[in-house]
């Protein structure tokens, strides 16, 4: 049987990173099988490429250039990774993935555009929208880095945000598995509402 593709999503400072690995964990400890962590860049040829640009260590890059880039790797990260381990039976738990790119591609270029160039990306089976406010996000940001990436501003990240919602109404206007969960609240609450969700959506299996 097909393993389960989650994704989580937010702006920069959510904690995705740390929550998708303690959904992974959770998830093995429910279903005794393997569970994939992966990200978005991914760790391919091409997400290296992003990741210089984002961190500024390559010359500027043009929204439809730097998008165009996401795509490439989006579909190089199903290849190699996320298509493998969902057909062995595994579940696949992933620090961003679509909408990131209409998120905050979307402040340059259209929902449109973005969607036709990811067209052959693969539809999760949940996605989670850790969702945190601006300021709360960069306070995290600066504690935990020396310097910020790209698009760390508070007046773009709250931009951002605006996109993030509007992708969450029209996804549950659509009946997809989408759940928003408040990344206000500590590490330990962000996870506990990620298993309530969880343990709707994922069946425990049989002793």
């Amino acid at each position: 049987m097909r393993g389960h593709f989650i994704v989580l999503e937010g702006i920069d400072g959510s904690g995705l990173t740390t929550q998708a690995a303690l959904t992974a964990r959770w998830l093995e400890e429910l279903n005794r099988r393997a569970v994939l962590v992966t990200k978005e860049p991914s760790d391919g040829p091409v997400g290296s490429l992003i990741r210089q640009a984002l961190s500024k260590r390559l010359r500027d890059l043009g929204g439809a250039e730097l998008a165009l880039l996401f795509a490439a790797d989006r579909l190089d990260h199903l290849a190699q990774q996320i298509r493998p381990a969902l057909a062995r039976g595994g579940d696949v738990v992933c620090d961003r993935y679509l909408w990131s790119s209409l998120a905050y591609q979307g402040l340059e270029l259209t929902q449109e555009w973005l969607e036709s160039v990811n067209a052959k990306a693969m539809a999760p089976d949940l996605t989670l929208f850790i969702r945190v406010d601006p300021e709360i996000s960069l306070s995290r940001i600066e504690k935990s880095r020396l310097r910020t990436e790209l698009f760390e501003q508070e007046t773009t990240l709250q931009q951002v945000l605006r996109k993030f919602d509007g992708l969450v109404q029209r996804a549950l206007a659509r009946g997809e598995n989408v759940a928003v969960i408040d990344g206000n609240q500590p590490v330990d609450r962000v996870a506990a509402a990620i298993r309530g969700e969880l343990a709707r959506f994922v069946p425990k299996p049989a002793e």
